[in-house]
């Protein structure tokens, strides 16, 4: 099972922390973001962090130069003694006030299955962007998010934060977010005890996990593989219950590029396993996909020409004969039905194509990508419903993978409000 330990993080001094050094996931953020991030503070975390489009390898050194520079002059600063960190995170999401409470700790780093489970694919591109970045910074910058069972909320109530916190209700990109040190002996001993009694399943941050297994083992080759466990053994994970109200996943839409479609073809051969009909009003396309999916697999397709439709999968069975071998467990999966019935067989976009990010892009935006039709850049677009919790739980735990960009979990979590150093600071 899974072993937790408490850290001498890497911070923003107090004096350096406010909401403008903080920014979001390296993955979510695009050129315009990482502009205005850089804008807002000399000492955004984004320096560090997140290179300019189309980079080269010289800027993961300048990243590493700009740390130790802020190390020496006081911007971070390191824990003197071990501790978790809490997080919490309040917002609203569709008019519903929702809380989410977590802890980020260290994580020794175990093969995936032996109680870490990842529950989608992941693509190369940021695998080997993150190595060549650990390996400059030796640090992890943001936490690998994961969940674990605790229905009865057993550990959540040892989260509870302290009078003093480090960042008290701030809000940063619509998020009202608070941040504290736990450091008191025995709630480090219960919460270390208690969450090793549980697997873990990664929501977010696959491909830095898998670039801390790559990264431990090229250190251990490197360091004569050391009997006694190293810093770059663990990885900084973010811990919260499967079971919170505020633990949220938005569906992720696909925005289809390249070759034009042949839209009037496309539509007589999706009559083969969807019943299709027009969706007159796509403002409320999520209702109407959340209706049309009970019992079955609905999906909204978007044309330049031919407009927008509901697709309805007549059979959901129907899957299991064209894909025999395919588990239960992802056989009603939207991505799934969408990658296997759709994507493959009638835009000749393959399983490795998705890996290698051709073709297709992906938005929690259902307005941005009926725009993108609309407006003829993309082909089509395809509107989901989201992914949830229990089935991401069981493909998991089951050991398959779902298609890359299955969830979204709301909201991400903050990079910069601490940091797990893998080398002496």
């Amino acid at each position: 099972m899974p072993e937790i330990q408490p850290f001498r993080g890497l911070r923003f001094s107090q004096e350096h922390l406010a909401p403008d050094v903080l920014a979001p996931p390296f993955d979510v953020i695009d050129e315009a973001t990482r502009h205005s991030l850089l804008d807002r503070s000399p000492h955004n975390v984004v320096r560090i962090d997140k290179g300019p489009q189309g980079h080269d390898a010289s800027w993961y050194q300048e990243a590493a130069q700009i740390k130790a520079q802020w190390i020496e002059d006081g911007v971070l600063v390191q824990d003197e003694t071990p501790a978790f960190y809490g997080y919490r995170q309040r917002f609203t999401l569709d008019e519903v006030a929702y809380e989410r409470v977590g802890l980020i700790g260290a994580v020794r780093l175990q093969p995936w299955g032996q109680g870490i489970h990842p529950h989608e694919r992941t693509r190369t591109g940021d695998r080997a962007d993150r190595l060549l970045h650990m390996r400059a910074v030796a640090a992890n910058m943001s936490p690998v998010f994961g969940i674990y069972r605790d229905p009865d909320g057993v550990i959540e109530v040892l989260l509870a934060p302290p009078d003093e916190l480090l960042l008290e209700e701030v809000v940063v990109d619509g998020v009202t977010q608070s941040f504290w040190r736990i450091d008191d002996p025995a709630a480090l001993s219960a919460l270390s005890g208690l969450l090793s009694e549980r697997d873990i399943v990664i929501a977010d941050g696959h491909h830095r996990y898998e670039t801390a297994l790559t990264y431990q083992a090229e250190r251990r080759q490197a360091d004569g593989d050391p009997p006694d466990t190293q810093p770059y053994d663990y990885v900084m994970m973010y811990l919260t219950r499967a079971e919170a109200p505020g633990l949220r996943i938005l569906p992720t839409h696909r925005v289809i590029q390249g070759p034009e479609v042949d839209q009037e073809s496309l539509l007589h051969k999706l009559h083969a396993d969807f019943d299709i009909r027009p969706l007159w009003n796509p403002e409320n396309w999520a209702h109407i996909l959340s209706v049309a999916a009970e019992d079955t697999v609905a999906l909204g397709l978007s044309l330049p020409d031919m407009g927008n439709y509901v697709l309805q999968m007549r059979d959901p069975g129907g899957l299991r004969s064209v894909n025999p071998d395919l588990p239960q467990e992802l056989l009603r999966l939207d991505v799934t039905v969408l990658e296997r019935l759709i994507l493959e067989p009638h835009l000749g976009i393959s399983i490795e194509s998705l890996a290698a990010g051709e073709r297709v892009t992906y938005t929690v935006d259902a307005e941005a990508a009926l725009q993108a039709v609309k407006s003829r850049q993309a082909q089509a677009a395809f509107l989901l419903n989201p992914t949830t919790i229990d089935q991401t739980w069981q493909v998991a735990t089951h050991g398959m993978t779902m298609p890359q960009k299955s969830t979204y979990f709301y909201p991400k979590l903050l990079t910069g409000l601490v940091i797990y150093p893998l080398a002496s600071v």
